[in-house]
């Protein structure tokens, strides 16, 4: 952890170095951007790039693959599956965007990573209730305590100057437990410290060196003191004839006494392409995302791949959407259809390797451990 730590500082000083004052002004003037990184600031769409992008996506996406299913609560745990319901109706067709479910669980998803806060609006119908369910951003939202500031009073949406107020009976609440908050919810992303603003300053600092004909820049020393006219006229003569990739090449022809000296600042000095696989693999130990997930093959091999799917699927898919999805949702039911004592269950089947698990009945079969009837009813028949 040490030599990662000096990379770090050292890309960081070398970015300091390379980037001019107008481009530190930028970053620190850009509304909601740059400094959205630094304690105090939320961040927000605004990281929901690069290595964190693919993890946030990869996750959302495997959330979104659950298979819903709707049980009435009988005693001595024998629950009763239902098959026919008004909720499984609204699920089926949530509402009139042409919104799919799984496409509400997957904004679900996102906004819990980026904010630790999602919000589902609660349309009802003249009988009271709900005929729709509607996903809102949860940047525009904000929220109001009672005056004891005991509970949550109310929700306000506010995008574009249009305000709206809900009330919290017509809102699911959807939000990542925060051990020093009971109404808010934590962002995943709040578990960095500097990496995701590393990420974004290597990959911005890669941008510009390419863009420079991939040289970090130049040196002109002039043998005499210029004007501020001369001077700007000669730095703009300078950089139409040979600054970025386009002028690659060109034989550089200095006048007034002027000489190009190599900039000595090079990327390989701070170890930029060992600082990115460290970031990358800091940014989806955070997510806890397996390699394979994201297509990164390093020291993977076919077993070791079937046992990280398996084991993101069991210990961050499942676990995360039973306490911020399906337990909202159940609080959802119970305070809108009560009287029918229902209970969700989003359950997450592990594809299993096929080839494999014929070879494993083989062997039940070879050595007695299970009859051909019992491997029939295995399969479904």
């Amino acid at each position: 952890m040490g030599k990662f730590k000096q990379i770090i500082t050292e890309t960081k000083n070398f970015l300091g170095r390379i980037f001019n004052p107008a481009v530190k002004k930028w970053l620190h003037n850009t509304p909601g951007g740059f400094l959205d990184f630094l304690p105090g600031y939320r961040a927000g769409f605004d990281i929901y790039k690069s290595f964190a992008y693919a993890c946030i996506n990869a996750r959302a996406e495997n959330i979104c693959k659950a298979k819903i299913y709707l049980y009435k609560d009988e005693p001595g745990r024998r629950d009763r599956e239902i098959i026919a319901h008004p909720f499984l109706d609204l699920i089926t067709r949530p509402n009139r965007r042409n919104q799919t479910f799984r496409e509400i669980l997957f904004k679900i998803a996102v906004s819990l990573d980026l904010y630790g806060n999602s919000y589902v609006f609660i349309q009802r119908g003249n009988d009271g209730f709900p005929s729709g369910l509607y996903h809102l951003p949860s940047k525009y939202i904000e929220i109001k305590l009672n005056e004891p500031q005991t509970e949550i009073s109310h929700y306000v949406y506010n995008a574009g100057g249009k305000i709206q107020k809900f009330s919290r009976e017509n809102i699911i609440h959807f939000l990542i437990p925060d051990p020093d908050n009971n109404y808010k919810g934590k962002a995943t992303i709040d578990g960095f410290n500097l990496t995701l603003e590393i990420d974004y300053l290597q990959n911005l600092y890669q941008r510009n060196f390419y863009r420079n004909d991939a040289s970090p820049g130049m040196i002109i020393e002039m043998d005499r003191e210029m004007m501020d006219t001369e001077f700007e006229r000669f730095k703009s003569k300078f950089r139409a004839l040979y600054e970025g990739s386009y002028n690659a090449g060109k034989t550089v022809f200095l006048d007034s006494g002027a000489k190009a000296k190599p900039f000595q600042s090079h990327p390989k000095d701070v170890e930029i392409l060992k600082a990115r696989t460290w970031i990358r693999d800091e940014i989806m130990s955070i997510f806890r995302v397996p390699k394979i997930i994201l297509g990164v093959t390093t020291d993977v091999n076919r077993a070791n791949a079937i046992q990280q799917l398996r084991t993101f699927n069991d210990n961050v898919i499942k676990p995360f959407a039973k306490l911020t999805i399906e337990s909202k949702f159940n609080s959802f039911l119970q305070n809108n259809y009560a009287k029918d004592n229902l209970r969700l269950s989003m359950e997450y089947d592990f594809e299993n390797d096929r080839e494999l698990q014929l070879r494993a009945y083989e062997l039940y079969m070879k050595y007695g451990i299970a009859t051909r009837e019992e491997i029939r009813e295995m399969e479904g028949f």
